[in-house]
C-alpha cells in the first residue's frame, strides 16, 4: 500500500494538472481544482511536520528533526516507549511555553484517549526530564517545556566566539 503522504502529494499533482487543462473552457472548475490542490499541499505540509515531531528522539543526540531521512536511516536509534513519545509531543506542542501537569493529563486523554494515574505521569515526566527529553521549569513543580537549543546568527548550534568575553576590544 502506498504511503499516505505520497498519495496526497500525487493527488495534488493530479488536481493541478486537471486545473491547467480545464482553465480555458471551465475557469470556475479550474479555480476549484486549484483550491483543492492548495488544501492538499497544506495537508501534506502538516503531515510532514507531524511525522518529524513524532519521530523517536534519542536523548544522547538531542533533537534530530533537522536531519534528512538519509542521515536518520544511517543511525542506530532506539525508539522511546509510546507513552513517553506522547508526553513529549504534548509538551512540544506548547511551542516553547511552559506546560503544566494538569494540561498534560487533559491533552493525553483528548489526543490519545489514555487515562493514567497522576503519580505515574509525574514520575514518567520526571524521568524524561532527567534524560533530557523534556526539561522541568526551574522553581515550579509539575511544569515542563522542551529544552531550547542555542542558535547563533548563522543558524548553527554554538559558534567560534561563544566562549569569548564581551570585554575584549577586538
Amino acid at each position: 500500500m502506498a504511503d499516505a503522504l505520497e498519495t496526497v502529494k500525487a493527488l495534488t499533482v493530479d488536481y493541478r494538472r486537471l486545473a491547467r487543462s480545464s482553465e480555458a473552457e471551465k475557469p470556475d472548475f479550474a479555480k476549484k481544482q486549484t483550491q483543492r490542490a492548495d488544501a492538499l499541499d497544506a495537508v501534506a505540509l502538516e503531515l510532514e511536520a507531524a511525522r518529524k515531531r513524532l519521530r523517536p528522539i534519542p536523548t544522547s543526540f538531542g533533537d534530530l528533526s533537522d536531519l534528512p531521512e538519509e542521515v536518520i536511516a544511517q543511525l542506530s536509534l532506539t525508539k522511546v516507549d509510546e507513552l513517553e513519545q506522547q508526553l513529549r509531543d504534548i509538551v512540544a506542542s506548547g511551542d516553547g511555553k511552559e506546560v503544566g501537569l494538569d494540561a498534560i493529563i487533559i491533552e493525553l486523554y483528548r489526543r490519545h484517549k489514555s487515562i493514567q494515574d497522576r503519580r505515574f505521569i509525574m514520575n514518567k515526566l520526571y524521568r524524561m526530564a532527567q534524560k533530557g527529553v523534556i526539561s522541568g521549569v526551574e522553581g515550579r513543580k509539575g511544569v515542563y517545556a522542551v529544552p531550547k537549543v542555542y542558535h547563533n546568527d548563522w543558524g548553527k548550534k554554538g559558534g567560534f566566539a561563544d566562549d569569548l568575553d564581551d570585554d575584549i576590544p577586538f
